[in-house]
C-alpha cells in the first residue's frame, strides 16, 4: 500500500503542476534568447562606433606682432634769399619736323587675286581682269545673288575676265593670279 500511496501522490502531483499556468512558469524558448541576443549585440556595437572625424585644420603658428617704430620727422627750415631777375631769357623755338608725304593706300577690291570666291564691290572690284596663269584647266565663274551664271569660262588660264557691278560673286579656281586692268 506504500506504493500505491506513492504512486498517487505522484500522480496527483503532476496532474496538479500541469494545471497550473503555463506561460509564467516557462523560461523565454530559444527564440526570444536568440531575439535578445541580437538586440544586445546591436547595440552593443553601435555603442563600440564613434562618430566620422571631421576635417579640421590643423593649429598654424602664428608670430608675435612686433612693433613698429614711429616715423621720425625732419623739420624743414625756410632761408629767404634774393634771386635777381633775367633781363633775357631766350624762348624756345619750335624746329620743322619733316613729315613723309601720304601715299595713296591701294584699293582692296584692286589687288591681284589667286583661287577662291569674292563677292563684288566688297572683295573684288567690277571692271576688266587678266589671268597671269598657264594651266590649262582654269575656270572663273560669275552668279547674281541667286546663284545664276552671268558668265563663266573653263580652258586655257592667261586670258581676261569682265566683272559686271551688277554680279555678286566671283568664283576663280586654278587661274594662277588675277590683276586688275580697269573699268
Amino acid at each position: 500500500m506504500k506504493k500505491y500511496n506513492l504512486i498517487i501522490i505522484i500522480c496527483s502531483m503532476i496532474l496538479l503542476s500541469s494545471c497550473s499556468n503555463i506561460e509564467e512558469r516557462m523560461e523565454p524558448t530559444i527564440e526570444a534568447r536568440v531575439q535578445s541576443g541580437i538586440n544586445e549585440g546591436v547595440s552593443t556595437i553601435v555603442a563600440g562606433f564613434t562618430e566620422v572625424p571631421t576635417n579640421t585644420a590643423y593649429p598654424t603658428y602664428t608670430a608675435y606682432p612686433t612693433l613698429t617704430p614711429n616715423p621720425t620727422y625732419t623739420p624743414v627750415i625756410v632761408t629767404a634769399t634774393f634771386t635777381s631777375t633775367p633781363e633775357y631769357t631766350p624762348t624756345i623755338t619750335s624746329t620743322p619736323t619733316n613729315t613723309a608725304t601720304p601715299t595713296q593706300t591701294q584699293d582692296v577690291t584692286k589687288m591681284d587675286k589667286r583661287d577662291g570666291f569674292y563677292l563684288v564691290g566688297s572683295e573684288i572690284a567690277p571692271g576688266v581682269w587678266r589671268s597671269s596663269g598657264s594651266q590649262d584647266d582654269c575656270y572663273w565663274e560669275i552668279t547674281t545673288s541667286t546663284g545664276d551664271i552671268i558668265n563663266n569660262h573653263f580652258g586655257m588660264a592667261g586670258g581676261t575676265m569682265y566683272v559686271p557691278s551688277s554680279g555678286f560673286q566671283v568664283m576663280l579656281e586654278d587661274c594662277g593670279t588675277w590683276t586688275y586692268i580697269g573699268e
